[in-house]
């Protein structure tokens, strides 16, 4: 009888204990719980006087108190996840604006990340929209430094995070026109020009891309001209105008080409496209119109085109044809 007594109390006893403990335990995340809304909290008036990193700092101390809690602080941790993510994509632009493109772009991966362990689809399509134009900006200050192959690694991890990234397109073309390689140049420019098409908030670098390409065709035929490769020089305008048709120096480019080539009706077509577009040359294309049309034999167009020539430096060569070698009336 005795030996029964004494096992119910040991039983008593230790039931006692176990709910002591369990108060105990229960006490302890009680307390360890408030702590962590405290961190909360404070974060919630750091991020208001936009002291970002000071949040992210209060928050994540918050976080880590919650995980040491387990169960009975999970929702406590997702209201402070949430929060967290959207003040790491808050901290980014502010970092992006100051130029801080590296830690900018540490913030928006922590923000993506955060979000989406939270479902945040809102904060983490933001914040990974904005990570590749940040290496693009990033790829363009190694651009201004003449960093060239720098800039191209940097424009390549922005189009593998987005893949029709168009700031990073137009990034990499600029980068290859300084280098001088005008056709590996040419595909960003084009990727530009797809990828951005009937975008708004890509017009102006749809743009800068089809002004960009055009002009550097444009430019490298005239250094092939000055060193007479005008079949070259042809083959080069005409890729310029695949991207503007509206450059009269272009058809004046391919007006002295042809004429060299002794291509009569292409020389007079340039020359006359050229005449009817803003900033031409009249006295220089009418020169070479003048030239073509006395190629062709035909006396009278060569003789109008020639009186045209009324001023800069062929004035006494148009002369000299008119009066000396056609003899116009």
């Amino acid at each position: 009888m005795q030996i029964k007594e004494g096992i119910i109390n040991m039983n008593k006893l230790k039931l006692t204990l176990l709910a002591l403990f369990i108060g105990l335990v229960s006490f302890a995340n009680g307390q360890d719980l408030n702590t962590a809304g405290a961190k909360f909290n404070e974060g919630r008036e750091l991020d208001k006087a936009k002291n970002y990193s000071g949040a992210i700092a209060a928050w994540e101390e918050s976080i880590s108190i919650c995980n040491d809690i387990g169960f009975d602080a999970e929702e406590l941790k997702a209201t402070v996840q949430k929060a967290l993510g959207y003040t790491y994509f808050k901290e980014g632009i502010t970092l992006y604006r100051k130029k801080t493109f590296d830690g900018a772009i540490d913030a928006l991966k922590n923000a993506e990340m955060v979000a989406n362990e939270v479902g945040d689809a809102k904060t983490a399509k933001q914040a990974a929209t904005y990570i590749p134009k940040i290496y693009s900006s990033k790829g363009l200050s190694f651009l201004a430094k003449k960093d060239f192959e720098g800039a191209i690694s940097i424009f390549d991890k922005a189009i593998s995070y987005n893949p029709q990234c168009v700031d990073a397109f137009y990034g990499k073309g600029m980068t290859y026109k300084e280098m001088d390689q005008i056709d590996v140049a040419a595909e960003s420019f084009d990727n530009v020009i797809l990828f951005g098409a009937g975008k708004k908030s890509a017009a102006k670098k749809v743009a800068s891309s089809l002004e960009a390409a055009q002009k550097m065709f444009e430019a490298k035929a005239a250094s092939e001209l000055q060193i007479e490769h005008n079949s070259e020089a042809i083959a080069l305008l005409n890729k310029a105008l695949n991207y503007s048709q509206s450059s009269a120096n272009t058809f004046y480019l391919l007006t002295l080409a042809n004429n060299k080539l002794k291509n009569w009706d292409a020389t007079i077509d340039a020359a006359q496209t050229a005449l009817t577009l803003e900033g031409v040359d009249t006295a220089a294309v009418n020169f070479e119109l003048g030239k073509a049309f006395e190629g062709k034999r035909d006396t009278a167009n060569a003789c109008a085109a020639y009186k045209k020539v009324t001023e800069g430096p062929n004035v006494a060569a148009a002369k000299f044809q008119i009066t000396q070698v056609l003899k116009c009336s």
